[in-house]
């Protein structure tokens, strides 16, 4: 396969640009045949990142080439209650911190309360307040596609009170509330691209406005496979009908059955199995490939007649009449792991299943069809259609209207869509949005990548201040969130703002008072910031308007006023996930206005934010002010620099030097740091 975009594809190029150039999560959308598979699979060739790969379910994370969500995080099989964090060892929190970019696939699958533990367990494992752990999350799906499954009775009951809906789509998850997601929909189909007719229609089942000529034209459709059609499966809306015809269809044909035994080397669920461990055949059957050949002879839903059976061999014919020897293939259950030798991510395989890439295919569900395309396709509509989205997912599984075959007429009622699932698509491919976005993202990736926090905060700052002179105050509050999730130390930063627009000092909304509190302290208006933020916080109580309010405090000389700021902030201040500028602001009040010593603090930031060479520096500065020698047995250049008198720019030099060309060192530095335990008495 050739990895290139679609120059001609818009949509592609702005979610190449988001991938390879931001840092910046978003929803990857289209309809059915609009090669979104295609198109991260070739970005993953094109783009020097770290990827993971997951997936709702066992069968699709092993089509995608990857794992589970629940195995990969370690999550529970019930209900995700708020604060629910998953069990991850240290192998795979180290795995975690090297990756660049998650891809979540099937998203329509995945309910929210799993968002917001998947963003609980990142932000806790990597120790820091960002959404989802700073890390690129690209969710990927067609949410006109079949919906999250969600038990009736207690499960229902109990997300209802989390989330206050009925349903519960993976953008309901607070998380994603909390942040901007752009959503991009790639439009140019390729699986149907030769049938307008049929292109029209399904438009109109995705988006509910199906017309009575539509259904006329279905239902032109009603007929069953005749024995010219050739090879026609069946999809059904469940389980026990799709087994059922293949189970009957299987005993109709009077001759020896065949079973062939897959095998299991190392560890795989028996629930990601992507074909039965033991396939039973029989000459004259009807099978499905479930896998690629790399000769391009066919394709995953390519049917297929069973022609020829041995012990050790199985004769298909395809359509077209070509018969092949179909070979064995193995399946891989990967295992994402951190190589500390190359510092890149690899994929370990943990288990591997061996079977022939076949499944019996007179019927397979609608549910399991996703994914799938076929050049003939007989939908069984005996017991009718219930879910939202069942109705799209069956037609668009078939390449054109002339493949298709309708047990009965459809009714209107079966191309139902959820209205709200309508609504949400309305946000697609806002190109200002979408932009602002990859603006944003791109002024601070390469110094993220770098670990240059106070730069990147720069960067936030005086894109808020762009956005916020030019009046647009929902992308100033954008970028201004963007900027206190990213501030550590704002040192620099005080001063470097010279104008603060008037008429945003005249808005009545919390959001506006707000923005002119945290430019006026970053314009040394420390005055007007504790007034903006004193307004803020009467009737919004927020940590941000907290921090800037303390910022003001401190500057204006008033520590002791600070300080008990400071001490409200801490009702707020989750220690399991620090937010790293409190962490240092509390820490440098406390030990040099307040008379409170901070290294336990500033131990506490070092450990967040281990790449931060400031919070390094800031410690050692505070354990020379305390006459404390850093416990180090073994000792190393760089620990012996840090315990020495050598200044502060020649060990800024050092620690920079290790970093590149000996990080063992540096490692060990920061793991002696967090170990390190310090007397009451000796502070």
């Amino acid at each position: 396969m050739e990895t290139q975009l679609d120059k001609n594809n818009k949509q592609q190029l702005l979610a190449f640009d988001l991938i390879a150039n931001t840092n910046s999560s978003f929803f990857l959308t289209g309809r059915a045949g609009t090669g979104k598979t295609t198109f991260l699979r070739n970005v993953q060739k094109m783009v020097d990142k770290q990827f993971i790969t997951l997936a709702p379910t066992g069968v699709a994370a092993i089509l995608a080439g990857g794992d589970t969500i629940h195995s990969f995080f370690g999550l529970p099989l019930e209900v995700c209650a708020p604060g629910t964090c998953g069990k991850m060892n240290e192998a795979r929190i180290l795995t975690l911190l090297h990756a660049d970019t998650i891809i979540i696939d099937e998203v329509s699958m995945v309910r929210c309360d799993i968002v917001d533990a998947i963003d609980y367990t990142l932000r806790k494992a990597l120790r820091t307040t960002q959404p989802f752990g700073g890390k690129q999350i690209i969710f990927v799906g067609d949410m006109f596609q079949l919906p999250p499954v969600v038990r009736q009775g207690a499960e229902k009951d109990l997300l209802h009170d989390m989330y206050q809906t009925d349903d519960f789509f993976f953008y309901k998850a607070n998380a994603i509330k909390r942040m901007r997601l752009v959503k991009i929909e790639f439009q140019e189909v390729y699986r149907q691209d030769d049938d307008k007719k049929f292109q029209r229609i399904l438009e109109n089942v995705r988006m509910n406005k199906v017309t009575p000529e539509d259904i006329m034209h279905l239902n032109q459709r009603v007929k069953r496979p005749q024995a010219e059609d050739g090879m026609v499966i069946t999809l059904a809306s469940r389980n026990d009908t799709a087994d059922g015809i293949n189970q009957q269809r299987l005993a109709e044909i009077d001759s020896k059955e065949f079973v062939y035994e897959g095998t299991i080397t190392g560890k795989f669920d028996d629930k990601k199995l992507p074909v039965e461990l033991n396939l039973h055949l029989k000459v004259g059957a009807q099978v499905m490939f479930t896998r690629n050949d790399q000769q391009k002879r066919w394709a995953n839903g390519t049917l297929a007649k069973v022609v020829k059976l041995t012990k050790d061999e199985i004769h298909v014919e395809l359509d077209n009449g070509e018969t092949y020897v179909v070979p064995c293939c193995s399946w891989d259950s990967p295992s994402f792991e951190y190589d500390r030798d190359t510092r890149k991510l690899k994929k370990e395989i943990t288990g591997t299943f061996t079977q022939y890439p076949l499944k019996l295919a007179w019927a397979i569900t609608i549910h399991k069809s996703q994914g799938m395309t076929f050049d003939k396709m007989a939908l069984d509509l005996s017991r009718g259609l219930f879910a939202a989205g069942q109705l799209y997912v069956a037609l668009s599984r078939v390449r054109s209207l002339d493949g298709l075959f309708l047990s009965r007429g459809i009714i209107p009622q079966y191309a139902h869509t959820n209205r709200e699932i309508i609504a949400y698509a309305n946000g697609y491919n806002d190109e200002q949005s979408i932009n602002s976005e990859i603006e944003s993202g791109k002024a601070v990736y390469d110094l993220l990548q770098k670990n240059d926090y106070d730069e990147a905060a720069r960067q936030y700052l005086l894109l808020l201040h762009k956005k916020a002179m030019s009046g647009d105050i929902k992308e100033a509050m954008q970028q201004a969130k963007r900027f206190l999730d990213t501030l550590i130390c704002d040192d620099n930063l005080l001063g470097c703002i010279e104008e603060i627009p008037t008429e945003l000092q005249t808005i009545n909304h919390w959001a506006g008072k707000f923005l002119v509190a945290l430019l006026s302290l970053y314009a040394g208006k420390y005055e007007q910031a504790l007034e903006f933020s004193d307004n803020v916080l009467e009737n919004h109580q927020c940590q941000e308007a907290l921090f800037v309010k303390s910022r003001a405090l401190t500057m204006l000389g008033r520590y002791q006023e600070a300080d008990n700021v400071n001490e409200q902030m801490g009702d707020v201040f989750d220690i399991s996930t620090p937010d790293a500028k409190v962490l240092y602001m509390i820490a440098m009040l406390n030990e040099f206005h307040i008379g409170a010593p901070s290294l336990e603090l500033m131990q506490k930031l070092v450990e967040a934010k281990p790449k931060y060479d400031k919070s390094i520096h800031t410690m050692r500065l505070l354990m020379k002010r305390h006459g404390i020698m850093l416990e180090a047995p073994n000792e190393s250049e760089l620990i012996e620099a840090f315990n020495s008198d050598m200044d502060e720019d020649a060990f800024g030099v050092l620690l920079k030097t290790c970093r590149e060309n000996a990080p063992k060192s540096v490692s060990y530095l920061i793991q002696r740091i967090k170990r390190q335990e310090f007397d009451k008495e000796e502070m």
